[in-house]
C-alpha cells in the first residue's frame, strides 16, 4: 500500500481493523537481536493506538532498568513530577502532583537508551532528530501507584506564551508516544484511554481492585476505567504507540490516557515523546548557523526565540546572531511579548543566512456584501463575512485565523491583493493566518480568472470559509449567500 502525507505533516500509521497485525518492513525497522520483525497490532482509530510487538529484547529492558537504578544526580530515580514553575529566585522548580505517584529517571546516553530512541524514530517513520524528541523517561510503579488521566500534548500557552503548539498551522507539539513495557507486572499497570470505548462491553473492575482505593479518589476512578475502557496491557518487550496529533495535524483530545494503578508487583516502563517539529526547550537541533537579521520596518523590532527575549533591532539596522539549524524566531512590535507579525526558521546548508524582517502588509477597504453579486459581470460573486452595504472598514492589527475548505467539485485558487496564497483540490482544506479586515478571493481554475467568492477576515477565535459554487463549476448561476464567522466547536 502507498499512503500519501501532505507537505508539512508527518506519517501516521493507518488503523485497519481491531486486532489487525501489520509487519513493519525490516528495511525500515531492523528487528532486535534474536527477535522477529516488529508487528503493529491495531487497537483504536480515534485515538490512534497500536500495540507494538518485538520492540525490545530482555537484555535491552534489563539494561534500561539497571541504568535507572544506578543513576545519580539530575537523572537519578526520584518521585515523578508534572512540570515546573519559577521559585522566588526565578529558577525552575519541579512540581509534584497527587495525581502522579510513580518514580522516574532519565536516560539518553546509555547504549540501550540510544537504541530504543533510534528504534522509536524508525517505528514512527520519522527521521531521527535530537531536536524532535524529549529524553528517554524511565518510570517505576509500585502497588497502588499510577498516573491520573492526562495528555502528552501541550495546550496553547503551556511553558511559554509565545511558542506555537498548533501543528495544524505550522507549530510544534508532541506528536507520537512510544511507551515500552520493560517487565511483566503481577497485576494492573495497563495504559488506559478513558475517552475511548472499551473492547469488552459490560466489563467491570474486580472487587479486590476497587477495595485498594477509597471512593471518590482518582485512583478508584481510573481503576474502574481500566476495566471498562480501551487499554493496552503491559507485557515485557512490547510497547504502546499512540498519537497526540491526528493525521491532518490537529491536536487530538481523545488521546488523554492514564497509567492504571498497579495492583501487584512492580512495573517498569520507558517512553519517548516524538515531536512533529523542533520541540519546545533550549536544545541544539543541528549545525551551527549565523543569522543576519535586517529590520526593514519603520519602527523597532523585538526578536524572541521560544518565548525568550533575544534582541531589539533598531530601524534599518542589521544584527548578527549565532544559532543552530531549525531554531525559530519571532518578530513583534512594542515588546518581546507583542503580537507576532513575522517568524523565521533557520534552515539550508549555508553557514550564514539572512532574515529580512518586513512590516505586515495592509489593504485599505473591505468588500461590500450586498452589492457583490450585482457588481460581477457574471453575477456570481459570493460575499462571505463582508461588511454591510455602504460600510467600509480598514484592516487593523488584530490577527485572525481562517479555516478554508473547498466544497466545490473544482480546484480553486485563493488569493489576496492579486497574490496567490494557495490552491485547494476538491474537498481539501487549509489555514490562513491573517489580520482583521483582509479580503480574500477564490477563483477557478487559477487565480488569473475572475473571482467567484470573497471572504473578509473578522475578529474571533475561529472562522471558517466554505467555498462553493454551482454544480457545473462555472459559478454562472450560483446563489449569493452571506456567511458569518463561526466558532470552532
Amino acid at each position: 500500500r502507498v499512503y500519501l502525507v501532505a507537505e508539512g505533516l508527518e506519517f501516521v500509521w493507518p488503523y485497519v481493523a481491531l486486532g489487525h497485525n501489520q509487519t513493519v518492513s525490516p528495511r525500515v525497522l531492523p528487528p532486535a537481536p534474536g527477535m522477529g520483525p516488529v508487528i503493529l497490532e491495531s487497537v483504536s482509530e480515534r485515538p490512534r493506538v497500536f500495540r507494538v510487538h518485538n520492540i525490545a529484547t530482555d537484555e535491552e529492558a534489563n539494561a534500561i532498568i539497571s541504568t535507572a537504578l544506578n543513576a545519580t544526580g539530575a537523572n537519578a530515580l526520584k518521585r515523578s513530577t508534572v512540570g515546573s514553575r519559577k521559585n522566588e529566585d526565578g529558577e525552575d522548580m519541579a512540581l509534584e502532583d497527587r495525581g502522579r505517584t510513580s518514580d522516574n529517571a532519565w536516560d539518553h546516553e546509555s547504549p540501550a537508551a540510544r537504541t530504543m530512541i533510534t528504534r522509536s524514530f524508525q517505528l514512527t517513520n520519522i527521521a531521527e532528530d535530537s531536536g524532535k524528541r524529549d529524553g528517554l523517561q524511565i518510570v517505576r510503579y509500585r502497588p497502588g501507584q499510577g498516573y491520573n488521566t492526562h495528555p502528552d500534548f501541550f495546550a496553547a500557552g503551556s511553558d511559554g506564551d509565545d511558542f506555537d503548539f498548533h501543528p495544524y498551522s505550522g507549530g510544534s507539539n508532541r506528536f507520537a508516544t512510544v511507551f515500552v513495557y520493560l517487565n511483566d507486572p503481577e497485576e494492573g499497570g495497563h495504559t488506559v484511554f478513558p475517552r475511548a470505548p472499551g473492547a469488552v462491553p459490560g466489563a467491570t473492575a474486580p472487587r479486590h481492585a476497587l477495595d485498594m482505593f477509597e471512593a471518590g479518589t482518582w485512583e478508584r476512578t481510573v481503576v474502574e476505567e481500566c476495566y471498562t475502557k480501551l487499554t493496552v496491557p503491559p507485557k515485557r518487550g512490547t510497547a504502546a504507540l499512540f498519537y497526540s496529533i491526528t493525521p491532518d495535524g490537529r491536536i487530538d483530545p481523545s488521546s488523554h490516557h492514564a497509567a492504571c494503578p498497579l495492583l501487584g508487583g512492580t512495573k517498569w516502563g520507558a517512553n519517548i515523546w516524538i515531536w512533529n517539529r523542533q520541540r519546545y526547550g533550549d536544545v541544539r537541533t543541528g549545525e551551527a548557523r549565523t543569522v543576519l537579521m535586517k529590520n526593514a520596518c519603520d519602527e523597532d523590532v523585538y526578536v524572541s526565540w521560544e518565548g525568550q527575549a533575544s534582541s531589539v533591532i533598531r530601524v534599518n539596522a542589521t544584527i548578527s546572531m549565532n544559532t543552530f539549524e531549525h531554531h525559530r524566531f519571532k518578530a513583534s512590535f512594542g515588546s518581546h511579548k507583542g503580537e507576532k507579525f513575522a517568524d523565521f526558521t533557520v534552515q539550508g546548508s549555508e553557514e550564514t543566512v539572512t532574515w529580512t524582517i518586513k512590516a505586515p502588509r495592509r489593504h485599505g477597504r473591505a468588500a461590500n456584501s450586498s452589492g457583490a453579486a450585482g457588481d460581477s459581470a457574471s453575477g456570481s460573486k459570493q460575499a462571505v463575512g463582508a461588511a454591510s452595504e455602504g460600510e467600509a472598514e480598514d484592516a487593523d492589527d488584530t490577527s485572525a485565523v481562517v479555516e478554508v475548505s473547498n466544497e466545490s467539485k473544482e480546484t480553486i485558487c485563493v488569493s489576496w491583493e492579486g497574490e496567490m496564497m494557495f490552491e485547494l483540490a476538491p474537498g481539501a482544506g487549509s489555514m490562513l493566518t491573517t489580520f482583521v479586515g483582509h479580503v480574500f478571493e477564490a477563483s477557478t481554475p487559477s487565480c488569473d480568472e475572475e473571482p467567484f467568492a470573497f471572504f473578509v477576515a473578522k475578529a474571533g477565535p475561529g472562522q471558517s470559509w466554505e467555498v462553493s459554487m454551482d454544480h457545473d463549476g462555472t459559478g454562472g448561476d450560483s446563489k449569493v449567500e452571506e456567511w458569518s464567522a463561526k466558532e470552532e466547536l
